[in-house]
């Protein structure tokens, strides 16, 4: 027991500050997606089902790949993961840029970017999960796992999706300029 009371005032390391810090900013960038995609989409079509459409496949991945990504973030290097997949998603979202900047924008493609980030936020979000114990204490596990899941749910939750709206509004009226 002395060794919790020793640890209770102990500060959470460097190396969890940086992984909270990736994880929470790729959180934003998740909640922005969750905004700016679906209102992309109801720019493109009327037709609020295959609105929906992207939305539902963003979602997808947490079903079909959530268990399966955490079997595979404990057999691979979680920093690799987490690296890659950030690198992935830029290229995504690269990609995603090109084709709207070129105007060949369509409700299929958008729900083939949707599927193919949402199913690299489940390898995200398990890896930054499944690198806690590596960074942090045993005694300190607790608190970063609150303070690791807190941020990313303010993130992705409340501080994205309203970033995400404001992005693609003000993308939207610049376009709207002559």
């Amino acid at each position: 027991m002395s060794g919790a009371v020793d640890d209770v005032g102990r500060r959470l390391p460097a190396d969890f500050w940086r992984l909270w810090s990736a994880a929470t900013i790729s959180s934003v960038g998740d909640g922005v997606r969750v905004a700016a995609l679906p209102l992309l989409a109801a720019g493109l079509t009327r037709d609020p089902p295959r609105v929906s459409l992207v939305a539902a496949a963003a979602g997808l991945p947490w079903l079909l790949f959530a268990l399966p990504a955490g079997a595979l973030v404990d057999r691979w290097d979680r920093k690799r993961v987490l690296w890659g997949v950030d690198f992935g998603r830029a290229a995504v979202m690269g990609g995603l840029a090109v084709v709207v900047g070129l105007g060949h924008a369509s409700i299929p493609l958008l729900v083939v970017f949707a599927f193919l980030l949402g199913s690299a936020e489940t390898l995200f979000d398990s890896a930054a999960q499944a690198a806690l114990p590596v960074v942090v204490p045993g005694l300190l596990l607790e608190r970063a796992n609150g303070r690791l899941y807190a941020g990313m749910v303010v993130a992705g939750g409340f501080t994205g999706p309203p970033l995400g709206g404001v992005l693609f509004a003000a993308a939207a009226a610049g376009r709207a300029d002559p």
